[in-house]
């Protein structure tokens, strides 16, 4: 479902700053905050910091610019100078409801529209910089945002729904969304529940220190569900290319074996951990369920799973509540309970149909 952990699977922040000419004051005062106050909260942090000057990717610095605003996990945008790039840049981070973080010199007031964003006032004496007081108040900021599932209200939320609160992040292929730490960053921030359902969900068993996470999350009193599809399900032989690799029914159904007793030892061993086989119903995608966004991965017949196109979704959008209904409605009609009710039997001859 994911690529193997690289250095890309760091978070990311795109700086927004004043840039100026080589050996202009401005250019220097805006190296200073990016090297002695920015980029040490970042590297503490473990997140890459990057600044428009850094794009070196071939094509428009404008474009590749709003793609790191819209992309990224985090900016800082320095006020300082009143520079209009600087405010049409985090008016764009604003409405893509993008986490921000300002800086902006002492002695400078912030406008009003932005009065109330996460603010550092910062001045360039050694003193404030060699203690990394300034850095110290970005970790923080940085960490309250982690704590909240990196969600940022938009300005627009409310009057422009559209543009707000209901839009979902469309990556290309699942393994644009990251690695695998940024896929068990989602356990991590996750409170109440944590729901994933797949074929055979192999890429979560083999995750590093996932069962660890798991466990930590069960003893705060999360409850966990895990939705396998049958080896028994007559949909899963359709849902196989055989021609694509490490695909073969053979393959994918010995992945299944290993998964279903991997993730039933685990509901054998916690209250809060429930797993179910799907005979009823067909998943469609590859999802994923925490309780401040919904990742679903299409899964196709042309082509892996980590190459299929990806919606992440967070928890006020109408998307969401589609997936989590689709995920209770594949749970509820998976009861072992209701065992071979007319209801199940009914419906799995409609699906064998």
């Amino acid at each position: 479902m994911w690529p193997v952990t690289s250095s890309t699977d760091a978070k990311r922040c795109f700086v927004i700053s004043p840039i100026g000419p080589e050996n202009s004051s401005t250019r220097e005062h805006a190296d200073d905050v990016f090297d002695f106050i920015i980029k040490p909260a970042m590297d503490e942090l473990g997140v890459a910091a990057v600044r428009s000057d850094h794009l070196h990717e071939p094509g428009m610095i404008s474009e590749q610019m709003l793609r790191a605003i819209l992309d990224y996990e985090l900016c800082v945008a320095v006020l300082t100078f009143h520079n209009p790039n600087v405010f049409y840049e985090l008016a764009i981070a604003q409405a893509a409801r993008r986490p921000v973080i300002i800086l902006i010199d002492k002695g400078n007031d912030l406008p009003f529209d932005i009065k109330d964003m996460r603010c550092v006032y910062y001045d360039l004496k050694p003193r404030a910089l060699f203690d990394h007081v300034y850095s110290n108040q970005i970790v923080e900021h940085v960490k309250s945002l982690e704590r909240g599932g990196w969600v940022a209200k938009g300005p627009l939320d409310g009057i422009l729904p559209a543009a707000g609160q209901d839009l979902c992040t469309v990556l290309a292929s699942a393994s644009d969304y990251g690695g695998s730490p940024r896929w068990l960053e989602l356990v991590k921030q996750t409170e109440h529940e944590f729901a994933i359902a797949g074929i055979n969900l192999h890429d979560w068993r083999k995750t590093m220190s996932f069962v660890e996470t798991v466990e930590r999350k069960l003893q705060d009193g999360c409850r966990v569900r895990v939705l396998l599809i049958d080896r028994e399900n007559p949909a899963l032989p359709g849902l196989i290319n055989d021609l694509a690799p490490s695909s073969s029914m053979e393959e994918v159904s010995a992945g299944l074996s290993s998964s279903e007793s991997f993730f039933r030892k685990l509901a054998d061993s916690h209250e809060n951990f429930e797993m179910r086989t799907i005979r009823t119903g067909c998943p469609h995608f590859n999802l994923t369920i925490t309780d401040q966004v919904a990742v679903a991965i299409q899964y196709l017949y042309a082509a892996r799973t980590a190459l299929s196109p990806t919606l992440v979704c967070p928890a006020d959008s109408p998307l969401y509540a589609t997936f989590q209904r689709e995920f209770d409605s594949l749970w509820n009609a998976n009861d072992p309970q209701l065992g071979s009710s007319p209801r199940a039997e009914q419906t799995t001859e409609a699906q064998a149909v």
